[in-house]
């Protein structure tokens, strides 16, 4: 026979409407209680019925992901499934489902997210990108519809989770420099992107507090995080200056561009790089942001703030997740 909420309930030691309240993740059930209640339909093996639950509630134990586009470069960015892999464990423990909204370009993306939000089909949106002056929060801020960014937002109402991008470009600099080296190269993502501003930031800041001239000439963008970019900037830079001591990426994906130039020219160029790194690169060290726990605290907060709009709340949360230097 099937387990029902009964069985749940009996096995928690509490009555089937607290089950009830648990699976619908109110916030007037205690942290403890959530858990034996959590742990019980785990060891039954009960699954509720999110699509019953719906009908009957008007949510959907659904939240919509925003991909920045669909293009190959997104799914070989290790980043990205790091992030995801967090987001699925925190949606499977509240027992929420996931549904992506991406598309070519931005016109598609803007239909997809129109579907979503006019349609009921989620109950809020978690943007996995952050970019100046996007049509696409406009239009979910406007709906006041639950959303929060994974990344910078310029505007104090707009919730979010981020690392702190200008101390993690600082301080990626200021590792060379402890090195003594003194012809830092920088290559980027495209610069619309808050996190490449960000980074740059923090990098020609560490490159002033230590009276060294800031080089526009070492310093490249990309449009795509591809290895091809890496490679090509790699050749740029070492033909402009082959005086260079240390190259940062800010993106694993072009540190294995920049890895390969280096290792078939024979050149002695210490790399760092941020994000998800894959092993095999040749790095001195990588910056940590932490992608996994990124990805957890961005779903754990964009159930709070669905849980937040139930209750006639609204909190603007802006979280920061701690990065670190490791080296290699």
């Amino acid at each position: 026979m099937p387990v029902t909420i009964k069985d749940v309930a009996k096995a928690a030691g509490v009555s089937p409407s607290t089950v009830t309240r648990v699976i619908q993740n109110k916030s007037t059930i205690s942290d403890e209680t959530k858990k034996r209640v959590r742990k019980a339909m785990k060891e039954l093996n009960y699954h509720p019925n999110l699509n019953a639950r719906s009908l009957v509630s008007s949510y959907t134990q659904v939240i919509g992901l925003v991909l920045p586009d669909d293009s190959d470069a997104f799914y070989q960015n290790p980043f990205f499934p790091s992030v995801l892999r967090g987001i699925a464990q925190v949606a499977s423990e509240n027992h929420y489902a996931i549904q992506i909204a991406t598309g070519k370009d931005e016109k598609e993306r803007l239909k997809a997210i129109s579907q979503m939000v006019y349609g009921k089909r989620v109950d809020g949106l978690i943007f996995l990108y952050a970019q100046e002056e996007d049509p696409l929060v406009k239009l979910v801020a406007e709906e006041q519809f639950p959303f929060l960014i994974l990344g910078k937002s310029l505007s104090p109402f707009i919730p979010l989770v981020d690392n702190d991008n200008v101390q993690a470009g600082f301080d990626a600099a200021e590792y060379f420099i402890k090195k003594g080296c003194r012809r830092i190269a920088f290559i980027g993502g495209t610069k619309k992107l808050f996190v490449t501003q960000d980074r740059l930031k923090g990098y020609e800041l560490a490159l002033k507090q230590h009276q060294l001239s800031i080089d526009t000439n070492l310093t490249y963008f990309a449009n795509e995080f591809l290895e091809e970019k890496g490679y090509q900037f790699s050749k740029r830079l070492f033909k402009h200056d082959p005086q260079i001591d240390a190259i940062i990426t800010t993106d694993s994906l072009l540190a294995e561009g920049v890895c390969d130039y280096i290792s078939k020219h024979q050149l002695n160029v210490p790399v760092l790089s941020f994000d998800s790194v894959n092993p095999r690169l040749d790095l001195v060290a990588y910056v940590d942001i932490n992608s996994l726990e990124l990805g957890r605290t961005s779903f754990e907060t964009i159930l709070q703030i669905i849980n937040d709009a139930k209750n006639n709340r609204q909190i603007c949360y802006r979280q920061l997740i701690a990065h670190k230097i490791i080296e290699k």
